[in-house]
């Protein structure tokens, strides 16, 4: 009988081991135990907001959509994160080589698949109420909608996948869809997320004012991207802009953003949870996460790239005319040449809220070396000393402003002009918002002399009734936009968008840096003009010592700028009627994923002018 008993009991432990050891571990989800709760669909969506390295592209875990100002010692979507940009000096060539494997810049479907996912299995969660299941919906469409954006900014036309049996079937190896249909999906899927998204779900959260914001960004840069890329279709061009519009008049009517007067503020905060201008942001925390961007402004350590002459002649004078128009800019009484301190007197009051008004080159302050002369401290906190580490290395903590109340006006105007909308009554309630700030040197003093108005009689801008004629006017861009893109780039500075624009302008012909005359730069290849005969023999030493080059303007070489793009090697050239140069709008698509369509009989279409 004890036999028995024991044999019984074996018999039921080894059952029970058996049962046991076959349950799934408890410390991993799958999709029967994690469409749950509404817990957990907050926990994936948040795999979107994370850290990328932007330096090598690596995600450590997914893809960011709010990268801002980065984390550790990485290059910043802000502020040094420019390469083909005129904001600044630098020698960054065109692409010559078609990309072979994958990198950052991955023109594959991870993140649409990982969006489509969480939309397919939110859908099926019944637990949920209808209005929680329609936010995350929501949510999962404003990050495919942004993913789609993005893969349209570096290849144009993009497969478009809708449900995850796409990428599991034979139609993972569909070829590219045309562009308008790729903004066609970013447009649906920005009007269900506008309608759907929480108005309010919590800090740091996306919500629907970040939506509307988003989508007059994404929206505005797809239909001009169409339209001056030739690649319209089914009334894409159209329908983009007018989202856009659509999106920001939500934003403007609700009454809860505005134009704040302390322009730097906005970018040297610790909290911007506050701040007016700013709909969303990205905050930072001692022994949370850090970044940099402060550093490259505090006056200690370097900065480069730095601002080219070109950024700097942009800004308008005080009086609202461009510098080869305004009287008070007259170049007659200067020789033609002016000196750094006297260029940036009597401008736009933003110039001086972005840039310090000293020349900064090696050997003139201890450590504190730009490219060109030309120190920007927009990003720079006015209390910032040179005591306290969260101003220098990578222990900064002000909060980044993801996107900005200002963008959204500037987005409206654009949108506006390009439907034939753009009226006084829109110049007042945008462009003319931004001219209506006080803003102080450094915080300090009186304000600042502001902008006149802009204001708009016929087919030109006007100013006391004289029409702006800027010498330096692009003759192919009608006036009045031309100066809509002018306040684009004066407000946005540094803020990740010139090679965006310029880009879906057809414009990286202002990009070229060959010179025509070996013997005078052109003002993207210099930057401040200093009087050089002035300064202590050891800063001559200093600055002869270093890599950069000094371009005399006159026969005493008492004028002079920094000159880094001396040799050849470094010029950049441009002609729109050859492919080697066109074709670099978008990238070329990487040549390890055609052979993989190929592989399995199927074709993928490279980017014109590319070759495989």
């Amino acid at each position: 009988m004890k036999k028995i008993y024991i044999l019984l009991f074996f018999a039921l432990a080894f059952s029970s081991c058996v049962n046991y050891l076959d349950r799934k571990p408890l410390d991993n989800f799958d999709a029967t135990n994690f469409w749950v709760n509404e817990n957990n669909v907050r926990l994936y969506a948040q795999g979107s907001y994370v850290h990328r390295n932007s330096m090598t592209g690596v995600n450590t875990t997914n893809q960011s959509y709010f990268f801002g100002y980065g984390t550790g010692y990485t290059y910043p979507e802000f502020f040094m994160w420019a390469p083909w940009s005129d904001e600044f000096v630098n020698s960054s060539a065109w692409e010559s080589t078609v990309t072979t494997t994958q990198s950052y810049l991955n023109f594959d479907f991870a993140m649409i698949r990982r969006h489509n996912i969480m939309l397919e299995e939110v859908s099926k969660m019944n637990m949920l109420a209808d209005e929680a299941r329609n936010h995350w919906m929501g949510i999962a469409k404003f990050f495919r909608a942004m993913e789609y954006r993005r893969m349209a900014k570096l290849f144009g036309d993009f497969p478009i996948f809708t449900t995850t049996q796409e990428t599991t079937s034979d139609s993972l190896y569909k070829d590219r869809d045309p562009l308008y249909k790729v903004a066609l999906q970013v447009l649906e899927d920005y009007k269900y997320a506008a309608a759907n998204v929480r108005l309010n779900d919590g800090s740091y959260q996306i919500n629907r004012n970040v939506v509307l914001a988003y989508m007059t960004r994404d929206l505005l840069y797809l239909g001009t991207l169409m339209k001056y890329q030739n690649k319209d279709g089914n009334g894409a061009v159209n329908a983009c802009l007018a989202g856009c519009k659509w999106a920001a008049e939500q934003l403007i009517a609700s009454g809860k953003f505005a134009v704040t007067d302390d322009y730097r503020a906005v970018f040297g905060s610790e909290d911007l949870t506050s701040n007016r201008d700013v709909i969303f942001s990205r905050s930072y925390a001692d022994g949370k996460a850090t970044h940099c961007t402060v550093s490259y402004s505090n006056g200690y350590e370097s900065q480069s790239p730095s601002a080219s002459q070109k950024m700097i002649n942009t800004y308008l004078c005080s009086d609202g005319f461009p510098i080869g128009q305004s009287p008070q800019y007259n170049y007659v009484t200067d020789n033609g040449v002016r000196l750094y301190g006297n260029q940036i007197k009597n401008r736009d009051p933003r110039l001086l809220a972005t840039y310090r008004d000293t020349v900064v080159v090696k050997g003139w302050a201890p450590g504190a070396a730009t490219a060109t002369g030309i120190s920007a401290w927009k990003f720079l906190p006015y209390a910032a000393n040179d005591v306290e580490n969260k101003y220098f290395g990578s222990m900064n903590i002000t909060a980044c402003p993801l996107i900005r109340y200002s963008e959204v006006l500037l987005n409206y105007a654009e949108a506006c002009y390009e439907t034939g909308a753009f009226t006084q009554t829109i110049a007042d309630a945008t462009i003319n918002q931004l001219r209506n700030r006080s803003i102080k040197v450094n915080n300090q003093g009186t304000a600042q002399t502001k902008l006149p108005k802009m204001v708009i009689a016929g087919n030109d801008v006007t100013v006391n009734g004289v029409a702006i004629n800027d010498p330096a006017r692009d003759p192919s861009v009608p006036s009045i936009l031309w100066e809509i893109r002018r306040e684009r780039q004066v407000e946005l500075v540094m803020e990740g968008f010139r090679r965006e624009d310029l880009q879906r302008w057809s414009k990286f012909s202002y990009l070229k840096t060959k010179q025509t005359d070996v013997n005078h730069p052109t003002e993207l290849a210099y930057g401040a003009i200093f009087n050089y005969k002035v300064l202590p023999a050891a800063t001559k030493k200093s600055i002869r010592s270093s890599n950069n080059k000094l371009f005399s303007f006159n026969a005493d070489s008492s004028l002079v700028a920094v000159y880094n793009l001396y040799s050849p090697t470094y010029w950049r050239d441009w002609d729109d009627n050859s492919v080697v140069y066109t074709r670099c709008y978008f990238n070329s698509v990487p040549t390890n994923t055609i052979k993989f369509y190929s592989d399995n009989g199927k074709t993928l279409t490279q980017n014109p002018g590319w070759t495989n």
